[in-house]
């Protein structure tokens, strides 16, 4: 009976374990496991070719950390209200992150001894090639003095060299490919360069490539940016191309080995939800990001920042002040200001209560035209003063194109749908049949997960009572017992 007792006791405590594990443990929402393989301080690409990123890899969280910084925080920073996205906090900002980590700088001739780690798929595991930006064709990873493979300039040195030997913006690619790009900027109208179409849009690097554009924009000031003239189509397509090519894990990946190397990250990869707040743009609710912040929906600040950019009621005396005031009386003072609620409104205040020069334009840049789309403005190109935040020459607004139905009620420009078309109104029957197809076909996201904790600890009570009754059985039918229950 002792032993009975014994094994009985020990089949309990295994049950209780195993119950209190399942009920106890808690498996994270987002598993950022990341196989890091290293040579010496350089880590290799681990991810692989359109696989979506779904999380921060360690590597990024541990960045942010180190630097002090959080996503609530930068998105609480003031973006662009028309085009001055260089003059906004936002920008300034990420502008600070990117380039004072940048604390290993590459040279030209390095950065072909380094694509091995950077440009290799799943940390060269199954292959020691590395894969060509825009084909995604294994090529290297030995130096071969160009015969078969060089670098590409995703931001051509013709426009903009400031950059230029960035490996973040280098990418390895087949000599053809290089050759059919040329400095054609990119986009998807005619004369513009697609960048998926070397691998036939096998491979989609739309997302990859306007990322890189906004890397070097923000992080090196490069600013021939939209137009033909520019690097990228327009800011329109920017975005677009953003939302339609999210992240992927060799993209992450290759962030983490880029930092190994150069110590700074690609901001825009990690929290591409930035780049539409950079520009005063809403950021898409259905967005895949590998934080997962773009299901928040967060709003763009353009009118404030949390940088404390924003005074009012405030009395500033024998200041130079480039912020924005409401309610403001300022005495003996240069203002290149917005002004609310006072004598001058959205005016440029010079020479107040006599003492004053006017704004001389040292900074002033110049902003590539945008073309116009259906439904948005462009702009013909300008040079802009973000010191007195005013276009001092060219400039000029473009009417939006407006859209051109087909009889498919179609636009032929941007393929758009007319709303405003007649469309059949659903009789009941109609909404009968779409309700019951929509609980046929729904979204199998939307569902409940099934709950397989208590199939498994109804199997695992199942199982440990059969052995109970089993060993009860076992122990009445042994000689001992039997004599016991003998008659007599």
């Amino acid at each position: 009976m002792k032993i009975f007792a014994k094994r009985s006791v020990s089949i309990i405590l295994t049950f209780v374990i195993c119950f209190g594990f399942i009920f106890g443990v808690k498996t994270p929402t987002q598993a950022a496991t990341v196989d890091y393989v290293k040579l010496g301080k350089y880590v290799y690409n681990w991810g692989t070719r359109e696989v979506v990123a779904t999380f921060l890899s360690p590597m990024a969280i541990e960045f942010y950390e180190d630097n002090n910084v959080t996503y609530a925080e930068l998105a609480a920073l003031s973006g662009a209200t028309q085009n001055n996205v260089s003059s906004t906090a936002l920008y300034k900002k990420l502008h600070e992150i990117m380039s004072n980590n940048h604390d290993d700088p590459t040279t030209y001739d390095e950065t072909r001894q380094l694509f091995k780690y950077t440009d290799c798929q799943n940390s060269a595991k199954n292959s020691n090639k590395i894969s060509s930006f825009y084909s995604g064709k294994s090529i290297g990873p030995e130096w071969d003095s160009a015969a078969t493979w060089n670098r590409e300039h995703v931001w051509p040195k013709s426009k903009g060299s400031i950059g230029k030997n960035d490996i973040m913006m280098l990418r390895p690619t087949s000599v053809s490919e290089n050759s059919s790009r040329g400095n054609t900027a990119y986009g998807k109208s005619g004369g513009y360069y697609n960048p998926n179409s070397e691998s036939d849009e096998q491979y989609d690097l739309r997302g990859d490539v306007a990322r890189i554009v906004l890397y070097q924009h923000v992080c090196w000031g490069e600013t021939k940016l939209f137009g033909s003239s520019g690097v990228m189509e327009s800011r329109a397509v920017l975005l677009e191309w953003m939302e339609a090519d999210p992240v992927d894990t060799w993209e992450l990946g290759r962030n983490d080995s880029v930092e190994s190397i150069t110590g700074t990250r690609n901001v825009f990869v990690d929290y591409p939800e930035l780049a539409f707040i950079l520009f005063g743009e809403q950021v898409p609710s259905d967005y895949q990001t590998p934080s997962g912040n773009a299901k928040n929906g967060v709003t763009p600040n353009p009118d404030g920042d949390s940088s404390g950019n924003q005074n009012n009621n405030t009395t500033n005396n024998n200041t130079n002040n480039n912020t924005q005031n409401n309610n403001t009386q300022n005495n003996n003072t240069q203002n290149n200001t917005q002004n609310n609620n006072s004598t001058n409104n959205n005016t440029q205040n010079n020479n107040s209560s006599g003492t004053s020069s006017a704004c001389k334009h040292t900074n002033a840049y110049l902003v590539q035209e945008e073309r116009p789309s259906c439904d948005r403005e462009g702009f013909t190109e300008g040079k802009y003063c973000p010191d007195c935040k005013e276009y001092i020459s060219g400039y000029e607004l473009i009417p939006a194109l407006g859209h051109s139905f087909g009889d498919d009620n179609k636009c032929d420009t941007c393929g758009v749908e007319n709303t405003d078309a007649n469309v059949d109104v659903p009789t009941e029957n109609d909404e009968e049949i779409d309700s019951k197809a929509e609980d046929n076909d729904g979204d199998k996201n939307d569902k409940k997960p099934f709950p397989w904790w208590i199939v498994i600890v109804a199997v695992a009570l199942v199982a440990g009572g059969a052995v109970v009754v089993i060993l009860i059985i076992k122990k009445r039918n042994t000689p001992e017992n039997l004599d016991d229950n003998k008659i007599g």
